[in-house]
């Protein structure tokens, strides 16, 4: 073998070795750094999350994210570093501390996380992702659809679809010897009625049965954004094989949703604002002082209520009616009372529902134990200190609170697994008295709350409200047991169906 051959082999390996040698020492050296010289060494979790970041990327593509860290959680207390710049709280003081209205320059709003709300170069903002003095236009402009007046002007669409609702149960019932997929009719109920108060089109899901294309793999859509934000942070010579590896079927979901959800968006507008719904108060507001929306943040607006509108509120419903099923006493008394006070479902109004306090408790319980947004709403402390909880937190942490961890933290709740709606009474039983009820606050707090929170109340009580006044809810199916506990999180939940034996 000749001696040019070899010289030529060692060279090309070298090649290889050099560049491994340097990545392999930068990652040890990055490791170190991490967990013994880094701002945030001081905090409480397990070294391998304060090492690198791939162990929270490998819980968010399986899924369980947010349960891993609930288990940090309980081992560390109600702050842990969950990666090597990420805090996780679920204290009470933080929701003021990160989310609130700013108390100064330390404290309180602090910006959303650009690595988490991703917008690229060009796209158009949303409510979601706007800079703090374009999250104001927007939301002053949009608010009016949601206000008290337009809610009262709104409650014909929800008394409609919820009889709806109600009927399609009933015959579903029949065709099918009483069992029902709760999850796929309230899942048809709510995307029909914000389909109607954002691009006045129903999605005809109550009267066909059957899902909307454009809905039907709306979750993929979000499931892909999950995994991209988590990419995006890799290196930059991994990120491009690294999104090859989404399915090109995900990747296309998503400019066609953007698509349809523009075009519905664009035949509303050309209709004006001839009725009560979202549009028309965008459109009737527009020549106010500041800059109006343009025809494209409107119908990325559309297509941002239908995606929040309906998921939060199918979720909720939904576990609402598992965690009632799993505790039939809750149940009967629920019933009972709602049976007792509303005689008709005339009686059954908005005014009449918000003030029915078992009812409330009820649907507090669920959102405690089931919040339709568990986790990631993502701040930082950008390139400012802020104080935490009582700590001065360093430049550039990103913070998360961890609804579902803080909802179940024995800290904060007492019996905090079990479903007791009478801790939110006004009378509650004195072991509740030392509950730290301020840490519940299932729609955000502060400038960047859920704008559409009155809504979700109304539709949350009119749904249960007509479901257990009409229909017998008898009990969960084999297939169905364990429903939550078997759930991963995606941002929002994957739900699988939620199948009930119901007696009309």
């Amino acid at each position: 073998m000749g001696v040019l051959p070899i010289i030529h082999g060692l060279t090309w390996l070298s090649g290889l070795v050099y560049p491994a040698g340097a990545v392999l020492s930068y990652t040890i050296i990055k490791i170190v750094y991490n967990v013994f010289f880094h701002p945030l060494r001081s905090y409480p979790g397990p070294w391998y999350r304060a090492a690198s970041r791939l162990p929270y990327t490998i819980s968010v593509f399986r899924g369980d994210v947010t349960h891993r860290v609930q288990q940090l959680h309980q081992k560390y207390g109600q702050v842990v570093r969950i990666t090597p710049d990420t805090l996780s709280y679920t204290c009470s003081q933080a929701w003021p501390d990160v989310y609130g209205l700013k108390q100064s320059q330390r404290r309180g709003n602090l910006p959303k996380d650009p690595k988490f709300y991703i917008n690229p170069p060009g796209a158009i903002e949303t409510i979601s992702t706007a800079n703090d003095a374009n999250h104001r236009r927007l939301r002053r402009l949009q608010a009016h659809a949601f206000s008290e007046k337009a809610l009262s002007l709104q409650e014909s669409y929800l008394q409609r679809y919820t009889d709806q609702f109600v009927l399609c149960l009933r015959n579903e019932a029949k065709r099918s010897n009483g069992v029902v997929d709760v999850v796929k009719f309230v899942n048809f109920l709510t995307t029909d009625l914000i389909g109607d108060l954002s691009f006045g089109e129903t999605f005809g899901g109550l009267d066909t049965g059957k899902v909307h294309p454009w809905l039907e793999n709306l979750f993929t859509t979000l499931k892909t954004f999950t995994f991209m934000r988590e990419i995006l942070r890799l290196p930059s010579f991994i990120v491009g094989a690294a999104m090859a590896c989404i399915p090109k079927a995900m990747r296309e979901h998503r400019s066609a949703a953007v698509s349809f959800g523009a075009e519905a968006a664009k035949r509303r507008i050309e209709r004006g604002s001839d009725k009560p719904d979202f549009m028309s108060y965008i459109l009737r507001h527009q020549d106010e002082q500041e800059k109006g929306m343009s025809q494209a943040e409107i119908e990325m607006a559309s297509i941002t209520f239908i995606v929040a509108g309906s998921e939060t509120t199918a979720t909720m419903i939904s576990g609402t009616v598992y965690l009632l099923l799993c505790n039939p006493s809750i149940l009967r008394k629920l019933t009972s009372v709602i049976r007792a006070d509303f005689r008709t479902q005339s009686d059954l109004t908005n005014v009449n529902l918000q003030q029915h306090e078992y009812l409330n408790a009820v649907l507090k319980e669920g959102l405690r134990l089931y919040p339709p947004a568990p986790d990631t709403l993502i701040r930082t402390t950008a390139n400012k200190s802020a104080i935490i909880a009582g700590r001065v937190v360093p430049p550039h942490t990103s913070l998360t609170m961890n609804v579902w961890a803080a909802h179940r933290d024995s800290a904060n709740f007492n019996k905090p697994l079990e479903f007791v709606p009478e801790r939110w009474m006004r009378n509650a039983p004195p072991e509740f008295d030392n509950d730290d009820k301020a840490v519940f606050k299932p729609f955000s707090v502060g400038p960047r709350d859920c704008i559409g929170k009155n809504l979700a109340w109304a539709e949350m009580r009119m749904i249960l409200a007509k479901l257990v006044l009409s229909i017998d809810l008898i009990s969960l199916q084999p297939d169905s047991e364990q429903w939550i506990e078997r759930q991963k999180i995606y941002s929002l939940w994957e739900k699988p169906p939620l199948n009930v034996k119901i007696s009309c």
